[in-house]
């Protein structure tokens, strides 16, 4: 409803400044000048908001996420076999692509338009899910590991490894809680603007 009416707002000064015929007179130059600056004000702020170097630094980290978790996925389930670690390094991608959706959607301007609150909502919750599974996969897996008397990763232990499987649960946990916490921040911020 805002960018309806900061669309009508900029079309009004546009036409003023161009000399169209349909716009305020004279008398009514004021009204329009303080309301070029009002959109101006509007439009600078959500710019500067919304920009800056943790939102290049939060779209950097998720994009590394994103291309990690699905590079890990091939690695570990196609070359050493090792299907558990494949599946959470798939799954840690997934909540990282997720969580870069929602940085480039908010970045843009356009999460309003895709997500309602009640939507974002469901994203957090989803997070919490995630979370909650990888709390119970690595307290599983470093447990198995501990209570079998493991070695430490080595090349030819990769796809029996536990320790690797409670790596990737771990990043799957991290992406988890970060898809939950963006979810959450937007949802927020979304709410009061």
């Amino acid at each position: 409803m805002n960018n309806q009416l900061w669309k009508h707002n900029f079309d009004v000064i546009t036409a003023y400044s161009k000399g169209h015929p349909d716009v305020p007179t004279l008398g009514e130059e004021c009204v329009v000048r303080e309301e070029r600056e009002k959109f101006e004000e509007i439009n600078f702020n959500i710019m500067t908001r919304r920009g800056g170097c943790c939102m290049y630094i939060n779209l950097i980290m998720a994009a590394f996420g994103c291309l990690g978790g699905l590079s890990g996925f091939v690695i570990f389930f196609f070359h050493f076999q090792n299907r558990q670690a494949g599946i959470w390094a798939f799954v840690g991608g997934m909540y990282a692509a997720m969580t870069l959706f929602l940085h480039i959607l908010y970045k843009r301007h356009s999460l309003e338009l895709w997500y309602t609150p009640g939507n974002l909502s469901q994203i957090r919750l989803f997070g919490i899910l995630g979370t909650l599974a990888g709390i119970a996969a690595i307290c599983s897996y470093f447990g198995i590991a501990v209570e079998n008397h493991e070695d430490l990763p080595w090349r030819e232990n990769l796809s029996t490894s536990h320790y690797i499987m409670g790596c990737w649960a771990f990043l799957t946990l991290k992406w988890a809680i970060s898809l939950a916490g963006f979810a959450h921040h937007y949802r927020k911020r979304g709410m009061a603007e």
